[in-house]
This record gives C-alpha cells, structure tokens and sequence, in this order.
C-alpha cells in the first residue's frame, strides 16, 4: 500500500475503471481514491462496487488528490487538459494514458509543465496479467516514475522505455490483445473444420496460447526455442508451420503492428 497519496482518476468507462478496480484496497485504499466522469452512472457504479470517492466534477477531482490519472480518449484531452490546467499546481503531478498523446502535448496545456508520466497499459488489466509502459515526461523524477509503476504493477507487470518508442508499444502491446484473439479465433474456428465441437474447439486454443505465452514469459526463452522443441522433423508440426509460412503468417502480423503504430501518431497529432 501507498500511503500518503491520494489519486484522482479522470475517465473511468474503460481503461481508467480497470485501473481503479485493480488498485483499490491493493495499492491504495479505496478513501485514497476519487473518480470523476461525464457519466455519472459509472461513477455511481465504480463507488458502490469499491467504495472509492465521487468528485464532482474535474476542479474539485484536482483540489482533493495529489495525483491525477488522466484516462480519457485521445480526442478528449483537449477538452479535459485545460481544466485540469487550471486547478493542478506543484507539487501535484499527473499519470496519462491517452494514447499516442507525447507528455510535451500534454505539457503544453500548463503555464508550468508539472511531472507527467506516460503510460500504455493494455486490457488484461482486467485480469492483472496486462503489461504497462511508462516513459517520464521532462520534469517527472524517479520517484514519480516508481510510483506510477506500483500502480500499474498491481495491473500485470511493466517496463520503462524512452518515449519515442510509445507508439511502437501501443502497436504491439495495447492493441496486441486484439491480434491474440484473432489468432484464438481463427484456431478455434480451423478445429472446428476439422471436426472439433465449438466449445472444445475453443478452449483447446485459448489455453494452448495461454500456456505458451506462459512458459515463454517464465523462462524468457526466445520464441524459436519454444517452437523448435515442439518441431520434430517431417511432423504435423513442420507441416503447419510450413503453411503459415506460405500465407505470409509474418508479413501480415507485421504490417498490422506498422499501421497500429502509424495510427498511434496520427493520433497523438490530432
């Protein structure tokens, strides 16, 4: 637990009600926490489920917590920034996760560019298994950067990186997730081709990726590794592997991280 640190979120429909729910009672206590949104269902809902606090509106968020977590859409930064703009002054500092938005965007709003921290999370927040990047912005120092990071942590795990490679991450791991239930997808629906039911179909893939990703990520293997020892030569497995090859299994995956990534920075020059 944090102590001494009283966190406001701003933005809890996805992203930022995922964060709050995995922090609560973990990392900070609910009493620590004060949300705000335009809908005001899902503060009413977020309150009742972890007794977390209700702000009124953006000022009032700013006046009563030390840090704020800024968890809104890249389209929506410009109408959010200048409202927390006016009501946040040091030593309060601020967590972003609008993708694609550089922390010298977000500082521009500010008279006085306070401490800002990056961040790309990604949806397995929702289960603790996410992976989050942070990247500190030009007057956050280490110890604004560690706690952002056991916030994040108690989401998954997470990295720092230099900024300039934020869009990169949101290419790879914030919309990575969605490639990885594609590929579950289309494994599912090939056993079911070959005579697999449904359900069973489905299960077999979606922990079939879940126990490879698992050992890759424990060992820290290369993924080679791992496919080699499950390749005997001339087996079912050289032969399916031969025919990802030849559908461009690679290229394909490659231009979807390339067109991720461009989007990124088409976003962040909104």
């Amino acid at each position: 637990m944090v102590e001494n640190l009283r966190l406001g979120v701003i933005g809890v429909g996805k992203m930022g009600g995922i964060i709050v729910r995995g922090i609560a009672d973990e990392v900070l206590s609910a009493q620590q926490i004060w949300i705000s949104d335009l809908d005001r269902k899902l503060v009413t809902q977020l309150c009742n489920e972890k007794g977390v606090n209700a702000a009124s509106d953006i000022a009032a968020l700013v006046e009563k917590t030390g840090v704020i977590l800024c968890a809104v859409p890249p389209a929506a930064v410009p109408h959010v920034l200048p409202q927390v703009a006016r009501s946040l002054s040091p030593p309060q500092w601020m967590i972003s996760i609008a993708a694609g938005v550089a922390t010298a965007t977000l500082e521009s709003y500010f008279d006085t560019p306070p401490a800002i921290v990056r961040v790309m999370p990604n949806i397995a927040a929702s289960v603790g298994a996410a992976i989050s990047v942070l990247a500190s912005g030009s007057a956050a120092n280490d110890a604004q950067l560690a706690t952002a990071q056991k916030i994040f942590n108690a989401c998954g795990t997470s990295l720092v990186m230099e900024e300039r490679l934020m869009n990169a991450v949101t290419g790879v791991s914030g919309s990575g997730p969605a490639y990885v239930a594609l590929f579950i997808e289309a494994l599912a629906d090939a056993g079911v081709h070959v005579g697999l039911p449904r359900q069973d179909a489905q299960a077999l893939a979606t922990h079939t990726v879940l126990g490879a990703a698992k050992m890759l990520a424990e060992t820290e293997e290369h993924p080679a590794v791992l496919k080699n020892r499950v390749t005997t030569p001339g087996g079912t497995t050289a032969a399916g592997l031969h025919a990802l090859e030849q559908g461009g299994l690679r290229a394909t995956l490659a231009e979807a991280i390339l067109a991720a990534t461009a989007r990124a920075k088409e976003l962040g020059n909104t």
